[in-house]
This record gives C-alpha cells, structure tokens and sequence, in this order.
C-alpha cells in the first residue's frame, strides 16, 4: 500500500490542518461570532515553523519559557474568560481531541502537555474592545524526550454559575506542541491490539478492540478492516470497515464494532483486524469470551434492540390459535366429505352389480 512522496506529502499537510487549525477556532461555530472576544498568539522566538498560528515549540530540557496570547474584546459589556490546558488524546471516531479527562491518556504518556504548562492567568476580564495578555508559563522536562508532546491552551467563556445548558462551553482553542528536535511526527509505525471484549456503549452492544499507539508520533491515514466470528468458524458475524483514522501521540482508544439489534449469543468469539498506511501493515487476531451472565445483561440493558408490543404477541397467539382451529376444522370437514364420497361410491357399486344380476 506504498504511495508515491507527492501524495505522502499532501496527506500529511491535511493531516496538519486537522491536528491543529490554522487559525484559533471557536468550538462552536455558530456561537464564534457571539462570544464577544478573540484570541491570537504571540509569536515565540522558539517557534518551529514561523508559518503556523499554533505554538510549535522547540524545547531545551529544564528551560522554561514563557508564552502568550492576546485576548481582545470585541464589545463593550465586559466578558469573563477562564484559561487552561488539555491534553491530545485518541477518539472512537479515529480523530485527534482534547481532553483535561487523565482518564482518557494511555499509559505510555510520559508527562502530558497539562503537567508542563502553567497558566499565570486563569481568568481573565476583558471590556470596551480593550486588549490583554494571557500569559503561560511552559518548562519542558529536565529529561529528554523523544517525538512530541500535544495538547491545547483553551479561552473559554466564563458564565460562572449559570446553569442554563446553552449557556458557557464555547471556548477558542490554541494548538501547543512541543518537541525537542522539530523532526517529523506524522510517522509513528507501532500500532497494538491490546484487548477485544463486548459490553454496552452507549446504549448499544458494543466489541471493543482496544487500540494502542506507543510512540511519542502520531499514527496517520490508517485504513481498518475489522471482524468478528464464531471461534473456529470462517463465517463472519460482523464487519467494520473505515478509513483516515489517525491516533494522537502515546494513545489508545476502542475500535467500536456495532452488534446491531440481534440478540448476542454466550460462548468464544475470534476479533480479527487489519490495518496499514503508508509506513506499515499489522494484522491481528484475538479471541474473546462473551459469558452468560454478560450476554443477558447486554441483552436486557441495550437500548438498542426489537422490542415486540403486547398487543402483537397476543394478537400473534389468538391468530395462531384461529389458524389451528381453522386447519382443524378444513380437515375434519375433508374426512368427512371424503367417508361421504366413499358411501356414495359403495352404493353405487351396489345398484350396478344389482342391475348386472337382473
């Protein structure tokens, strides 16, 4: 599944833009234009490339340094804006996110972005289209590393304690990736599988194949061919196929293969999966066991499953009934016609052989 450079190129350049807008985006677009403020960096003498909005950092273990954004008003009512950090992590949908969840991060993520970053000014109040610095304390690890640490610096908008849920949760974002060497981190080549199980996602049945990506790169444009068969059994139960999954640097994630509306049956299943992009192949296969006690309660909590009303099994039954009674009654009403046949026969045999005699 080689491609030629060209193409490698042009891959990685949107992989780029997906990883990091090259401006500081709104969450939410429809709410940009009514927050009431914008944010843009300050540009750092550390810059990696000069080109990018975001912060490309190149590090020097133990230095600290010292970043900023700009945060504008753009009305006159005075806004409140809260600042803080999030790590990159891996979604279910094979995309790049955020998150200040540590549950979220893999184990081979030594010392996220949000364990380095300190933010000197986590709120801030701006007015009357006046202009103020965020200011952000970054110091690297006294350690070297290797590859890149993601994450992203947030301006949201603070409404305090409102509870109203339209309200706050609009918020820019400002790409932070550091590195040591500024070499390219579009090349990660490791992908584990490292457990496949079943259980409720969501609402639906779910096979999870846990996913790992070990290096400090991210694994880019994959391509993924997943499925799930009785073990021993060459028929298969369920297929997923995707492709342009990307996972961020040292991160895991579940591979969902959707069971659908069928019952899940107890016993050993097998989860095979192939994935490649431009720099690998893997294959693997992993067996599973799906109990009794596991598939019952996926059975009884899935919100997605046929459920049949009263009023059609009932109907079902009484037609079943008519039906029978029906069946019955056509082939007694048959055995008798034909016993009536038979008489009518045998006395007419007997007329004849009495006329033949006279």
């Amino acid at each position: 599944m080689k491609k030629t450079y060209c193409i490698h190129i042009m891959l990685c350049a949107l992989l780029v833009l997906g990883v990091f807008p090259s401006t500081a985006l709104a969450k939410d677009d429809e709410g940009a234009e009514s927050l009431g403020y914008v944010v843009s960096t300050v540009r750092s003498g550390k810059q990696i490339d000069p080109e990018k909005t975001y912060f490309y950092l190149k590090t020097v273990p133990g230095e600290e340094q010292e970043l900023k954004v700009k945060v504008k008003s753009t009305q006159k009512e005075p806004i409140k804006i809260k600042v803080y950090s999030e790590d990159a992590y891996t979604g279910v949908g094979g995309t790049i996110e955020y998150t200040e969840d540590k549950k979220l991060l893999d184990a081979t993520l030594e010392k996220p972005i949000t364990s380095l970053v300190k933010i000197e000014t986590p709120s801030i109040t701006v007015e009357n289209f006046e202009e103020k610095e965020a200011i952000i304390k970054l110091t690297p690890p006294i350690e070297n590393y290797s590859g890149v640490k993601m994450g992203v610096l947030v301006f949201e908008l603070d409404d305090g304690d409102s509870k109203e849920m339209v309200s706050s949760k609009f918020a820019y974002r400002v790409g932070l990736m550091i590195s040591e060497t500024g070499d390219d981190y579009l090349d990660s080549k490791t992908l584990h599988l490292l457990e496949a199980k079943s259980t409720i996602v969501r609402g639906k049945k779910m096979i999870l194949a846990n996913l790992q990506n070990p290096e400090p790169k991210v694994l880019a444009n994959m391509e993924m061919v997943a499925e799930v068969k009785s073990k021993g059994s060459q028929t298969v139960l369920k297929k997923k196929a995707v492709q342009n999954y990307s996972m961020a640097p040292n991160s895991s994630f579940n591979f969902e293969i959707d069971w659908g509306t069928a019952a899940v049956n107890p016993g050993a299943y097998t989860l095979t999966l192939t994935a490649a992009n431009e720099y690998n192949d893997w294959k693997f296969e992993k067996d599973f066991t799906i109990s009794g006690t596991q598939a019952r309660k996926m059975n009884e909590e899935s919100a997605f499953k046929i459920i049949t009303p009263t009023w059609i099994k009932v109907g079902a039954i009484v037609a079943l009934i008519l039906t029978g009674i029906i069946v019955v009654l056509i082939f007694s009403r048959r055995k008798k016609m034909e016993a009536e046949w038979k008489k009518r026969r045998k006395k007419r045999k007997k007329r004849k052989k009495k006329k033949e005699g006279n």
